[in-house]
């Protein structure tokens, strides 16, 4: 959990200590929905910390009234939030429809509270007809006391500066990576197989026992099956196989840069650069020889088979006096033609 500062810890404290008997009350007399969003404002400002004049707004094109707020944070909207009257459970009837308006407006977060319940909701588009929004974070403000640092550390994570330090999205990272589908996949992960079959030769040195059957004993005796056979575990196995296969490329590519420098991806085979490609009624030219060869006296002499290298040659000077040998190329040296 992120440190939170004492100067907001403080503001946590006051805001509690003011909202709590104004939510009781507000409860008792069975407050309509439009005084429980005018407490929504003010616990969002004094309690969370937006600017209730520039960062709570309704800026978003909201038509079909699916949200009541939009929290801006960062110059981007960061939330959608939808009030319930005070009286009733925070309604989720409009979730669909609020999710769907996130999902085209690029927001990954909704708000759903009746002033003293808040369930916060992140919004993932599973490729479907409809976007999934799984609760990541739920609390009862009543029931938050202001001494207690773990109740401090739950509303940060709805805070302003608990949303500029990412902590509703390590929250949720860690809710993820914490659950059983996940878990259970790391148990039947290559590591862990190859760890207990270290450990049972500690134990006995002749054991011969294979990751395969560790595996399936793991998936059929010790996992329960909804876990071990379901499809959320089978993601989190590909998932920490591909990590393998790209952790195991970046180490050859590291050992040995210039045998794998010019790999290339699989797909459409392109031709060679430069590569001849015989055609009907073609030939192909010979190239022109280039190389150099020692003659008889050892000297390095050019062979040159075009016709104006050659009468360059002729042409040239005979009365040029010889200069020292010395390297270079014969023919770069005497009086120009």
């Amino acid at each position: 959990m992120a440190k939170i500062t004492k100067k907001v810890q403080e503001r946590l404290r006051a805001g509690l200590r003011r909202f709590k008997p104004l939510l009781k009350v507000a409860r008792e007399r069975e407050a309509s929905r439009a005084d429980t969003a005018t407490l929504a404002i003010d616990l969002l400002s004094d309690l969370f910390g937006f600017d209730r004049y520039s960062e709570v707004t309704s800026e978003l094109d909201n038509r079909e009234a699916v949200y009541d707020f939009a929290i801006h944070s960062g110059g981007s909207v960061a939330m959608l939030v939808r009030v319930s009257p005070i009286g009733a459970a925070p309604d989720d009837r409009y979730l669909l429809a609020t999710a769907q308006h996130a999902l085209l407006n690029g927001v990954e977060w909704i708000i759903l509270t009746n002033g003293i319940g808040w369930q916060v909701h992140h919004v993932e588009d599973a490729g479907k007809t409809k976007p999934e929004t799984p609760v990541v974070l739920a609390f009862d403000l009543s029931h938050m006391q202001p001494g207690r640092t773990a109740h401090l550390e739950t509303l940060y994570l709805l805070t302003r500066e608990g949303h500029q330090g990412a902590g509703l999205d390590h929250f949720r990272l860690r809710l993820e990576m914490s659950n059983r589908h996940f878990l259970g996949a790391m148990l039947l992960s290559d590591p862990v197989v190859a760890a207990v079959r270290r450990e049972l030769r500690k134990l006995s040195t002749g054991l011969k026992i294979t990751p395969l059957e560790v595996r399936e004993n793991l998936a059929k005796g010790v996992l329960r099956p909804d876990v071990a056979a379901s499809s959320e575990t089978a993601a989190v196995l590909e998932f920490l196989q591909k990590i393998k296969q790209d952790a195991l490329e970046a180490r050859r590519k590291a050992a040995d840069p210039n045998r794998f420098s010019g790999r290339r991806t699989p797909g459409k085979k392109k031709a060679a650069p430069g590569k001849w490609t015989a055609k009907r009624g073609a030939t192909r030219k010979k190239p022109v020889s280039t190389k150099f060869s020692i003659a008889a006296n050892n000297r390095m002499v050019l062979q040159i088979s075009k016709k104006a290298d050659i009468k360059k040659v002729l042409q040239r000077s005979e009365s040029v006096p010889d200069k020292p040998r010395r390297r270079g190329r014969l023919l770069n040296w005497g009086a120009k033609p």
